[in-house]
């Protein structure tokens, strides 16, 4: 039996909301998304942080606090001395700025947000040694420090022209045997009507 996978976002419950698809379409717009699925799990990431925040502000349990901004923390949304109050007050672009599309743009590996999910996307860059190609990658504070773009090497004009010669040559004796096998059968065919 194969397991149903469980959707990794919630969708606005209300139907149309003028203001709510132009802001989702600039964020699409300002960080490169490819729609608005990656908007919506954004938000749901951050209404997951935020409903865990709210229920700790209510609870005494200083242990859960600790590890919520811990875990926070570490994803570089807020930081090391922050409150639950301080990821109450997050929004969707803390959440889109910890994108390995965006931190590679941001580092200047790019000139735009969508070049630099071309190159994610490619499989060019590199987080701590390991070839990532999810431009949703959420990168934690560590891995950002070790972000590397590799560009495959642009070959020679010389290496070009070999090999251009060399599918030349390939060509030419691929003609030749053709020409050969042609004129076989016509001398074939020519000695059969010779017998007749």
């Amino acid at each position: 039996m194969v397991k149903k996978l469980k959707k990794q976002y919630e969708t606005p419950n209300e139907g149309w909301n003028q203001e709510r698809i132009n802001r989702e379409i600039e964020l699409m717009e300002e960080y490169g998304l490819k729609n608005k699925e990656e908007v919506f799990k954004a938000q749901s990431q951050l209404r997951s942080l935020r409903r865990e925040a709210r229920n700790l502000v209510a609870s005494e349990n200083e242990k859960e606090r600790k590890d919520l901004i811990e875990k926070a923390n570490r994803l570089g949304i807020v930081k090391k001395d922050a409150e639950l109050e301080d990821i109450l007050s997050l929004s969707v672009t803390d959440f889109l700025n910890r994108r390995l599309q965006t931190a590679v743009n941001r580092r200047g590996y790019t000139d735009t947000v969508q070049e630099a999910r071309q190159l994610v996307v490619h499989g060019h860059v590199y987080v701590n040694g390991q070839r990532v190609n999810v431009p949703s990658y959420m990168l934690t504070q560590e891995e950002e420090k070790g972000i590397e773009v590799i560009l495959p090497e642009p070959e020679d004009e010389e290496t070009e022209q070999e090999e251009d010669e060399a599918e030349a040559e390939t060509g030419e004796e691929e003609e030749t045997e053709e020409n050969e096998e042609a004129e076989e059968k016509t001398d074939e065919e020519s000695e059969t009507e010779e017998e007749e």
